[in-house]
């Protein structure tokens, strides 16, 4: 049996003597519902002067509950092989119930459960003359002229030209409704400033994913005098807003714990890492396996239902299924973006949220458009930049950008749970968040495979369980 070891702010703590914890792993890439960090679901560690000093002596009647969880760190054979922290559950007749998990439904403390648009991410003085040629990349926002014949519904005030953000003659029109759309390159590094948080990744660093914008029809009134940046936010939490992007563009969110950082990567460029590991040695020949039935990907979002342009939805942005009469593998994001006219210009028939004729109350959905600057004279977004298009189908498309490598992979996996002989460095270079993903794949009898979940018996004593998934 290895040596083991639980160290609580860099302590060993007394654990029971020949007891077995099981310690439960699971690949961000392959969950699309709940990004999942590592756990050690209820167990006993016993009472001593050590463990009685970290759990607050609450065996004691007089004594309160522990508010806090504790930071912890696993070793095994003196290899650190996990990190996250250790909850209290309650006191049983022999010990401290305690339970270990990574802490992901807690990772952005206060602000875990509360909508964006009700986070104060700051204000600013409504400038005299809004700039048109707004830099992505120091901006908090820009105004893209967006066609919109219905933002004031029936009644549409003198001089209104059909516009948001209406555009001509180098200059913003008095009468068009200002609408800030906020760049998500900003809102994410709000979001890092507020929770003491570290974002990076291929995601963030890619040049075009910097000029997206978030989509809104919150207007700015003529006698206001600050702009209010959470008006102009979806209704999604931080987690719901990084989970939706996960979906639209197949993105690995993989969170390590200790320096509080988020990577976000593209899955499908993980897919296609080589394989650097042949454990065919530490692995049996593999007979038994489970067929994958859900081969085919049908990729969807939910378009805003008070845009009238998107009653029926036009071709590109239909959902997508992958060719063929297999069972389906859903995803849906929150994410959608707008029509466009011939000329790439966004087009919607919504409503706008505004004072005039009392429409304050009036709702907008979580949508998406690239910014490109001052084109033809006018501030210009649109659903399309470059080569990467916000569409199901047609030219440049999502599928075919972000999610080929993951189609191929589901149609022909099949899944195999096998008896594994790993050291305590062989764990630790499959720690998926831990590593960002950098170890996901091995070689074993001749086929790669991508790891799944993996249950990990501690001390380690006797085989590891991974769930294997054929390349």
């Amino acid at each position: 049996m290895s040596n083991f070891q639980i160290r609580l702010e860099g302590q060993a703590i007394d654990l029971q003597p020949n007891k077995t914890i099981t310690l439960s792993r699971f690949n961000p890439v392959l969950d699309f519902d709940v990004v999942q960090g590592s756990r050690v679901l209820d167990f006993i560690v016993p009472f001593s002067p050590k463990n009685n000093k970290f759990f607050n002596w609450y065996y004691k009647p007089q004594a309160a509950f522990p508010p806090e969880d504790l930071y912890c760190e696993q070793y095994a054979d003196g290899e650190l092989i996990e990190r996250g922290y250790i909850t209290l559950r309650e006191v049983a007749a022999d010990g401290y119930k305690v339970m270990y998990t990574q802490n992901l439904g807690e990772v952005f403390g206060d602000y875990q459960k509360v909508l964006l648009s009700d986070i104060d991410f700051g204000s600013e003085a409504k400038p005299i003359a809004f700039t048109a040629a707004a830099n992505h990349l120091t901006d908090a926002y820009c105004l893209p002229m967006i066609q919109n014949a219905g933002y004031y519904g029936t009644a549409s005030p003198a001089g209104f030209g059909g516009y948001m953000n209406e555009y001509t003659l180098s200059a913003y029109t008095a009468s068009t409704p200002k609408v800030p759309m906020m760049y998500l390159r900003w809102l994410l590094g709000k979001i890092e400033d507020l929770c003491n948080f570290t974002i990076k990744g291929e995601f963030v660093d890619d040049v075009i994913m910097q000029r997206l914008v978030l989509y809104n029809t919150f207007a700015v009134e003529p006698t206001d005098t600050v702009i209010q940046y959470r008006n102009h936010l979806p209704a999604l939490t931080i987690p719901e807003l990084l989970k939706e992007l996960r979906k639209l563009f197949n993105l690995g969110l993989f969170f390590d714990v200790r320096t509080r950082t988020l990577t976000m990567r593209y899955a499908d460029q993980l897919l296609q890492q080589p394989t650097a590991l042949n454990w065919s040695k530490k692995i049996g020949i593999i007979a038994a396996r489970s067929p994958e039935m859900a081969t085919r990907l049908e990729l969807d979002w939910e378009v805003d239902s008070s845009d009238g342009r998107m009653k029926v939805r036009p071709a590109d942005y239909e959902k997508y299924n992958t060719p063929g009469s297999e069972l389906l593998f859903p995803v849906k994001t929150h994410f959608s973006t707008t029509d466009v006219t011939a000329a790439g210009l966004p087009i919607v028939e919504q409503p706008g949220i505004t004072t005039v004729n009392n429409q304050r109350n009036n709702k907008f959905a979580p949508r998406l458009l690239f910014w490109h600057g001052m084109v033809g004279g006018i501030p210009f977004a649109s659903n399309y930049i470059g080569p990467r298009r916000l569409a199901w189908h047609g030219t440049n498309n999502l599928v075919d950008h972000y999610w080929k490598q993951f189609e191929t992979f589901r149609g022909r996996t099949s899944r195999r749970v096998v008896p594994a002989n790993l050291t305590a460095t062989d764990i630790a270079l499959i720690d998926m968040h831990q590593r960002a993903g950098q170890t996901m794949t091995i070689h074993v009898q001749g086929r790669d495979y991508l790891i799944g979940n993996q249950r990990i018996n501690l001390p380690l004593a006797g085989p590891t369980e991974l769930e294997l998934w054929m390349r």
